[in-house]
């Protein structure tokens, strides 16, 4: 008999969204499942690209004023611009010249806000800097050993929807060992929370994006281990890399 396969959660757990349990059990199909590990790759790879991505910028200040003046030119260009004469009596009076330029700036206005509007959709309405905390990541002593060069940063930014972006950047971290990665935790006495697990490229500069859920921000200890594909441990292996929150 033939039993359906059983396709893991994997933009779950790219996303952070998975339970410690399931997060370990994905991990153990990777293991033996290439084709799982190769769709997991390319969701990583358009999570950090959507994460890179810049952010809106503020239109030009001469803009607006330009916008503001060609408006203001063209109203004065306009025939009904000019006030009409008032009536001698209110006998076949159909509209107020009161009502006449109320209409006709009401609608100036009208405009003036369409056009910023629209120039707040096309270049992006000024938004909030969003808080950055930057985390410096030392190496463990027997780590610390074998590194040459090295230095690591974790910047930790809190996203609309309440989760946890870090940006890691280490130089010179060693690569994992083969059938081994390194997985990043928030981490609170003996409880912990994974960010999301990564590779290294050994010489030079590793850079990556992972997210940690809303539960992860009142963690204060970053901890970065050596993690085994076939290990079934939920608690993460040996720390190689760990750092407090400012």
């Amino acid at each position: 008999m033939r039993y359906p396969e059983c396709h893991p959660d994997l933009t779950t757990l790219v996303s952070g969204g998975l339970e410690p349990e399931e997060a370990q059990w994905v991990k153990h199909h990777l293991s033996s499942c290439s084709r799982c590990r190769n769709e997991l790759e390319d969701l990583q790879k358009v999570g950090r690209a959507l994460e890179a991505a810049p952010p809106p910028v503020d239109p030009p200040a001469y803009l607006k004023g330009e916008t503001l003046a060609r408006m203001r030119a063209e109203k004065r260009s306009r025939p009904e611009y000019a006030e009409p004469e008032k009536p001698s009596s209110l006998e076949g009076q159909t509209k107020s010249p009161i009502g006449t330029r109320y209409y006709f700036l009401s609608g100036v206005a009208a405009a003036a806000v369409v056009a910023v509007v629209a120039l707040g959709f096309f270049f992006g309405f000024p938004a909030e800097e969003t808080p950055v905390a930057t985390i410096r990541l030392v190496p463990t002593p027997e780590e610390a050993a074998g590194l040459d060069g090295y230095w690591g940063v974790a910047k930790i930014r809190q996203q609309p929807s309440a989760n946890q972006q870090v940006e890691l950047r280490l130089n010179n971290f060693d690569e994992p060992e083969p059938d081994k990665y390194y997985e990043l935790w928030f981490a609170s006495g003996d409880r912990r929370i994974s960010a999301g697990s990564f590779t290294s490229v050994g010489r030079g500069e590793t850079r990556v994006w992972l997210n940690a859920p809303p539960e992860a921000r009142s963690f204060q200890t970053l901890l970065i281990t050596e993690e085994q594909f076939d290990d079934a441990r939920t608690s993460g292996g040996e720390v190689a890399l760990e750092g407090e929150m400012p």
